[in-house]
C-alpha cells in the first residue's frame, strides 16, 4: 500500500502524528530498509527546525490571509465530491476495490516472513490459521450496508497483533489499515470464519474491522441519517458517549455526527449503536459547544489554525496506530472538515489532481523557486514518493515551509549514515536535520517530485 497508511483518550493520546519527513525520512509508505549494519538507532536528538521555527499555524495562517479562501462555487463543487465519496458505500453497491486483490493481499499477508511481539518470526502455524479464519473460498459472501459504532482499526488479516518485517520493525505493523471514524458509512462483504470479524469496506479503504464495532443499518436508517444536518468534531479526542450509558468514545477530528439539536453551550448529536440482531439503533448524547461546529467548515485563517494547532506535535502513527496519524492520515483529517476529500494513500492523495507540475528534474534551487511561486498555504500538496506533504508558506529566510507528519532522517555518522528518528507531526522547511549532515541526496526538498493544489480540482475557478 502506498502512501501513508494507517486510534486514545483525549488527553492521554491527545496528540499524535508524525512529519514522515522525506527522503530517507522512512515511513510514511514504507517502514525503514533494514540497515547495513545494526547501529542503533539515533540518540535523542531535536532536529533544529522545531526549535527555530515557530510551531504555530495561527501565526502561517494569518500571514496567508485572504489567500486561503476558496470560491464559493468550488466550495460547493468540493463538498459535492465529499458527499458522494463518504456516503457510497450506502448509495454503490459495487465493490470499490477488487474482491480478487483483496484475496491476493490476505494470502500475500499470510505467506510474509513477519515477526511478532515477542520478536521471534511468526508460526507457520498461526499465519495459516488466520488465512484459514478469512474463508475465502466464500469471499466475498455478502454486501450489507453498515455503520461503525465505535472508532475501529482496518486490518490486513483478522487479527489484532501486529506482523513486523524485521525484528525491531516496530512501529510498522504490516497488518495496520486506516482507522474508522466513530459512525462513518460501510460496507460489510464477509465475516470472519470465527465470526469476530468482519472484512469491510469505507469510501477509502478496506479490511478487516471488528464485528463488535459494527452495526447493520436499513434504508430508513440511512434516509434519515442523511437528510439531518451534520456537525462536524473539530476538538481532537473530543469524548463523545454512545447514549447508552456504556461507552465513551474519543472522536478525532473530521468525526462526523448528524445534529439532532442545540442547546445553551451544547450539542445534542445523533450517535448510532448496535441493538437487537446487530442492527444500528439512533441514540443520543451531548458534547460541549466548542467541541464540534455545523459541517462544513469555512476555509479561512481562523479555521484552519484552529486545526493545524491541534494536530501539531503529536506523535507519529504508522497507518494510524493507536489512534495516531501519518502523514497522509494527518492530511485527510486536516482537510476533512472543510468537506474536502482526498483518498487515503500519499500517493493516491497526489493523484486526486490531474494537474500537477513534475519537479523530479528541476535542480534543488529552481525547485524551491517553483514551489514558492506555484503553491497557496494550506492548499497546496507536496509528494516525494512514500510521503506527503501541505505547503505552509515561508520561513523568514524566504524557504518554504511544509506541515507533515515524518517517522526519521537518515545523517551520516563517520564513514556510514544512521537512522535519526523525528516521529513527530510539525512544520519544517524542506532540509529537516540538514545541520546534522543528511546522506547525499536525502532532503525532502531533492526528493520532492510532484506539486499540486487541491483547488485545481474545481471545474470553476478558485
Amino acid at each position: 500500500m502506498t502512501g501513508c497508511a494507517m486510534r486514545g483518550r483525549r488527553q492521554q493520546l491527545a496528540i499524535i502524528t508524525v512529519i514522515c519527513i522525506a527522503l530517507h525520512l522512512t515511513a510514511c509508505s514504507v517502514p525503514p530498509k533494514r540497515a547495513t549494519t545494526d547501529v542503533p538507532l539515533a540518540r535523542d536528538v531535536e532536529i533544529e527546525d522545531l526549535s527555530r521555527i515557530p510551531q504555530n499555524f495561527a501565526e502561517l495562517a494569518g500571514a496567508a490571509g485572504d489567500r486561503l479562501m476558496i470560491g464559493d462555487a468550488c466550495s460547493g463543487q468540493l463538498l459535492d465530491e465529499f458527499k458522494e465519496r463518504f456516503f457510497s458505500r450506502w448509495t454503490l453497491s459495487v465493490p470499490l476495490y477488487d474482491p480478487a486483490e483483496s484475496i491476493k493481499s490476505m494470502k500475500k499477508d499470510a505467506r510474509g516472513g513477519w515477526y511478532g511481539t515477542n520478536k521471534r518470526k511468526v508460526a507457520r502455524e498461526q499465519k495459516q490459521e488466520l488465512l484459514d479464519n478469512c474463508d475465502l473460498d466464500t469471499f466475498p459472501s455478502r454486501s450489507d450496508k453498515a455503520i461503525a459504532v465505535a472508532p475501529g482499526h482496518l486490518r490486513g488479516l483478522p487479527t489484532r497483533l501486529p506482523f513486523y518485517e524485521r525484528r525491531e520493525g516496530a512501529p510498522f505493523d504490516m497488518l495496520s489499515n486506516p482507522q474508522v471514524k466513530l459512525n462513518e458509512p460501510l460496507r460489510v462483504l464477509h465475516t470472519s470464519k470465527d465470526g469476530v470479524w468482519y472484512f469491510v469496506e469505507t469510501g477509502y479503504s478496506n479490511g478487516w474491522l471488528e464485528r463488535r464495532d459494527v452495526a447493520l443499518v436499513d434504508a430508513a436508517f440511512i434516509d434519515s441519517w442523511m437528510q439531518s444536518a451534520p456537525l462536524v468534531i473539530v476538538r481532537d479526542y473530543q469524548p463523545v458517549a454512545d447514549g447508552r450509558g456504556i461507552g465513551i468514545f474519543p472522536a478525532k477530528i473530521g468525526t462526523i455526527l448528524p445534529l439532532g439539536q442545540a442547546g445553551n453551550g451544547w450539542w445534542e448529536v445523533r450517535v448510532a449503536s448496535a441493538g437487537e440482531g446487530g442492527k444500528a439503533e439512533t441514540r443520543t448524547s451531548r458534547i460541549p459547544r466548542d467541541a464540534a461546529a455545523p459541517f462544513p467548515l469555512p476555509f479561512n485563517k481562523e479555521k484552519v489554525a484552529l486545526l493545524g494547532d491541534q494536530m501539531l506535535g503529536q506523535p507519529y502513527g504508522w497507518g494510524e496506530s493507536y489512534a495516531l496519524r501519518d502523514c497522509s492520515a494527518l492530511l485527510r483529517d486536516f482537510f476533512l472538515p472543510f468537506g474536502i476529500w482526498i483518498p487515503r494513500t500519499s500517493a493516491d492523495q497526489i493523484a486526486s489532481v490531474r494537474q500537477r507540475l513534475q519537479l523530479a528534474a528541476l535542480a534543488p534551487p529552481e525547485k524551491e523557486e517553483l514551489i514558492k511561486r506555484k503553491s497557496l498555504p494550506f492548499l497546496t500538496l507536496l509528494y516525494k514518493p512514500g510521503h506527503i506533504m501541505l505547503y505552509a508558506g515561508e520561513d523568514r529566510e524566504g524557504r518554504p515551509l511544509v506541515f507533515h507528519s515524518a517517522w526519521s532522517i537518515r545523517i551520516k555518522e563517520g564513514e556510514g549514515e544512521r537512522t535519526q528518528v523525528v516521529g513527530t507531526s510539525a512544520i519544517t522547511t524542506l532540509e529537516p536535520g540538514k545541520e546534522l549532515g543528511l546522506v547525499p541526496g536525502g532532503s525532502l526538498l531533492e526528493r520532492a517530485t510532484e506539486l499540486t493544489t487541491i483547488t485545481d480540482r474545481c471545474k470553476v475557478s478558485r
